[in-house]
């Protein structure tokens, strides 16, 4: 679901693995931008490489930056179940929030982008979050900050 052009909400997704996260951020993607399936899930794997992208118990935040992407994005995947296993270090993920930037984007969306990053630090914001039990609590959520 999108809020606006900016934000996309998917709630109680039914993602049991990271190979299914990934597949389904490259569908979302290949809807919108020339970028292939591979290609998406390419670049989130060799992002995964260069450090961890777990944000706090139970929260991802997958992101890449691509001359690919038509336009930049945030969606937020809210799963029915928590992904057991994520990775090696990384169990029981329950949010996962992806950020998909445009390379050259413009100012104003890098601002956006930014200031909303900038909120995940706030740890009383990301329990809202995570604790938001009904599609439009989490909305509310994000479009508050």
């Amino acid at each position: 679901m999108e809020i606006n052009s900016l934000y996309q909400v998917y709630f109680n997704c039914e993602l049991e693995t990271k190979a299914e996260v990934h597949s389904f951020i490259a569908e979302i993607v290949g809807q919108d931008n020339p970028m292939s399936r591979e290609e998406v899930i390419h670049q989130l794997i060799e992002r995964e490489k260069v450090g961890s992208t777990i944000i706090a118990e139970h929260v991802m935040l997958p992101h890449i930056e691509s001359e690919q992407l038509e336009k930049s994005q945030i969606l937020f995947f809210r799963l029915a179940k928590p992904i057991e296993t994520w990775d090696c270090q990384t169990k029981n993920i329950c949010l996962v929030i992806v950020i998909l930037l445009k390379k050259n984007e413009s100012v104003n969306i890098k601002k956006r982008i930014s200031l909303f990053t900038r909120s995940l630090a706030d740890e009383k914001y990301l329990d809202q979050l995570l604790n938001s039990h009904e599609k439009e609590e989490l909305i509310n959520r994000i479009i508050k900050y």
